[in-house]
């Protein structure tokens, strides 16, 4: 994917979007970009984009000294994507 922000529906058809999401979801709350990183294998420059996106769109938060969490908002929208993917 390009470097710009995406919608909402454009972060779940990007695989990236979607690894960070879930792994966000499974270590949250409080999650260094760095070890973000280094545990989905992408670059830190496109772990910042990913994170980015999920902010502009608050699904992820950042916690100054803590590090990203996923909102509400991030958990229902990331399990309303699963749940509909599961019932195809």
């Amino acid at each position: 994917m390009s470097g710009v922000a995406i919608g909402i529906m454009g972060i779940f058809k990007d695989p990236e979007h979607r690894l960070v999401l879930y792994y966000l979801a499974n270590k949250n709350p409080r999650v260094e970009e760095d070890k973000l990183a280094e545990a989905t294998r992408l670059s830190p420059q496109r772990i910042r984009l990913i994170l980015s996106n999920l902010q502009q769109k608050q699904l992820a938060v950042f916690d100054e000294g803590y590090g990203y969490t996923l909102t509400e908002k991030g958990l229902a929208t990331l399990y309303n994507f699963h749940t509909t993917l599961n019932t195809i």
